[in-house]
């Protein structure tokens, strides 16, 4: 019953957006009667959602796509999260998320109405192509044709409560830039001249790149401790994917602040709006598609890939064809000196988009090679490494001092307390390193994050009263999001750089020392859950005969996909993760491998801190 409720709310909820968006020549409808419309149109498509979702939760099993992906035997958690755990669920969820932003967009009231409505049928359209794309290719509400008692159960790496909230998360920052795209392109359509829809822009692309920051933190984290290579970031295609929309995101922002200064690239953030959402779109593609080899694909169905391919040339060529078309001029003038607030806008959003491009050709280099050769080639961390990192160096140097350089002139205020600030910064951590581990890398990592953080405080001493209020929180919102960017700095440096392995053949009772640790091999357990068998190792972590911690660390058996996943175990401290991984047994022996993960935690860290200076970030004018 519930897969008829949710197959009827999202082809009515289709129907009346082909009404919408026909009633432009035929009916001129006001716009209260539109935003009504939206607001019935997004309730449907919710209603299909949670259709779909109460058919996991009850495991209906008459519904195909619950049959495939869920069992009975799961806890509620993953009953709820494998509503999404697949492809089609996965894509419900899409146009649910977008429904959800026309929905809030709909409640608008700094924007004019024909501008508005403009904006809500290009979202409309949107919505249109998506549930067009679900209803013909990728159905959820299917029903089986013979009677099943049981499913197959979810994919095991996916039965996980990090996996559980990282999707909602990150679809939340992809879809989310569908609406700055709307805006963008009915600015143009309607020849918009007031810039109040500019600062509205600024809004949703603040809140869009929050949550596509929290969900790319969501994954790096889970693939951290679940998938047990002792990292958190792989250069994985799919993390590529979405790193790309992030960087040109942050470059959209970024361009979005000029507004401040009265001196707008309105071309320039018009071209990064349909930018943002066009790589969205396009790492759905690449995803769904089945041509990248990666452990977060969903689906490996060339149909639906050439369905979502058309879907991306159908929108970006739009996009860009307005925007040729219908190219607006800057409102204001450019004020570029040697070194000020709007020169290190500019440059930084030029080595952004620089950055975003290398990544792009680093993840569709294999498969033009493929395609051209049918052999298959992988482009991994060195590439990357040796030529993102270097381009955004720069980049974050200048983040550094930006918010403190003028709209008009070349002066830096208290430009000698920077100077001094960096140079005692440089030798510290030069000397530090000089009778540590001499790395260049690592030093210039260091000095970097550091430099930023300081150069933050010394900006906010500098230039405000200090006052512990909200609205003094928000005056120095920039200079917060730059801590949290140098603190993840420190954190990437020490965890990539300064990380150390040992490997040990270990039975029972064995024991071992890291540093001033010892380590004991305790035992091992074995138990039944709910829905998998697990084996778990337990070490004892001991400092001067105190004991730290019990870390456990293992394999989970799960009988209904006859998959084994690793468990890592490990041991989170401020400065330091010590982090196990049991591999296979021989001889009455396990083969242990240890990672010691110094300021991990600060990468986290900062991404709270950045998370939190965005959505402050959405509440300014």
């Amino acid at each position: 019953m519930s897969s008829l409720i949710g197959f009827l709310a999202l082809f009515i909820s289709l129907v009346l957006n082909l009404f919408l968006l026909s009633s432009i020549p035929l009916i001129n409808l006001s716009i209260v009667r539109f935003n009504f419309l939206i607001r019935i149109s997004a309730i449907l498509t919710l209603t299909s959602f949670f259709s779909l979702m109460v058919a996991y939760v009850t495991s209906d099993f008459n519904n195909f796509n619950v049959f495939q992906n869920s069992h009975s035997q799961k806890p509620m958690i993953y009953k709820i999260s494998g509503t999404w755990g697949n492809h089609e669920g996965s894509m419900l969820l899409w146009i649910s998320i977008l429904s959800i932003y026309a929905f809030f967009f709909s409640f608008s009231k700094k924007i004019d109405d024909k501008l508005k409505k403009q904006t809500l049928l290009i979202q409309t359209s949107l919505h249109i192509l998506f549930s067009l794309f679900i209803i013909l290719t990728s159905n959820p509400f299917l029903i089986n044709s013979v009677i099943v008692d049981e499913g197959l159960g979810l994919n095991p790496i996916l039965q996980d409560p990090g996996l559980a909230i990282h999707p909602p998360v990150l679809y939340a920052g992809y879809v989310g830039y569908s609406i700055i795209f709307s805006l963008a392109i009915a600015g143009l359509l309607q020849k918009e001249k007031n810039n109040e829809w500019l600062y509205l822009a600024k809004k949703w692309s603040l809140i869009s790149w929050t949550f596509l920051t929290g969900g790319i933190a969501l994954g790096s984290y889970w693939a951290y401790y679940e998938l047990g290579w002792g990292g958190w970031w792989f250069w994985d295609p799919v993390e590529n994917i979405s790193l790309m929309p992030w960087i040109a995101g942050l470059a959209l922002v970024h361009s979005l602040l000029m507004i401040k200064g009265e001196q707008i690239l309105k071309k320039w953030i018009i071209f990064l709006s349909i930018l943002c959402f066009s790589l969205s779109i396009f790492g759905t593609f690449l995803v769904r598609s089945g041509i990248l080899t990666s452990v977060h694909s969903f689906a490996a169905d060339a149909s639906r890939g050439l369905f979502i391919l058309l879907i991306f040339f159908l929108i970006t060529g739009f996009g860009f064809l307005i925007f040729l078309l219908k190219s607006p001029d800057n409102s204001g003038k450019i004020n570029l000196l040697f070194i000020n607030k709007v020169s290190a806008l500019v440059i930084n959003n030029v080595l952004m988009i620089v950055t975003t491009l290398t990544i792009l050709l680093g993840t569709i280099y294999p498969i033009i090679v493929e395609v051209i050769t049918n052999e298959r080639i992988s482009v991994g961390g060195p590439y990357f490494n040796s030529t993102v990192i270097p381009i955004m160096i720069p980049g974050f140097l200048l983040m550094s001092i930006a918010p403190v350089l003028s709209w008009q002139t070349n002066k830096i205020k208290n430009y000698r307390y920077y100077v001094i600030g960096f140079i005692l910064i440089s030798l510290l951590v030069l000397f530090y390193s000089y009778f540590t581990i001499f790395n260049p890398w690592g030093i210039l990592g260091l000095i970097l994050g550091f430099w930023i953080i300081i150069a933050s405080f010394l900006a906010i001493i500098l230039s405000y009263k200090l006052k512990l209020n909200f609205n003094f929180f928000k005056k120095i919102n920039s200079h917060i999001a730059h801590i949290g960017v140098g603190i993840a700095i420190i954190g990437i440096t020490c965890s990539s750089v300064f990380k150390n392995e040992y490997q040990y053949n270990l039975k029972q009772g064995d024991e071992f020392k890291i540093k001033n640790n010892k380590i004991i091999f305790e035992n091992v357990e074995t138990s039944n859950e709910k829905n998998y068998q697990a084996l778990r190792i337990n070490f004892v972590i001991t400092d001067k005969d105190r004991v730290l911690s019990t870390i456990k660390a293992g394999k989970n058996y799960y009988p209904t996909s006859k998959i084994i996943t690793t468990e890592a175990g490990i041991l989170h401290q401020w400065f330091r993760d010590v982090y196990f991984i049991v591999g296979e047994q021989k001889n009455n022996e396990w083969f242990i491998k240890v990672y010691i993960n110094p300021f991990v935690s600060f990468i986290w860290l900062g991404v709270i801190i950045m998370i939190y200076s965005g959505f402050i970030g959405a509440t300014k004018r």
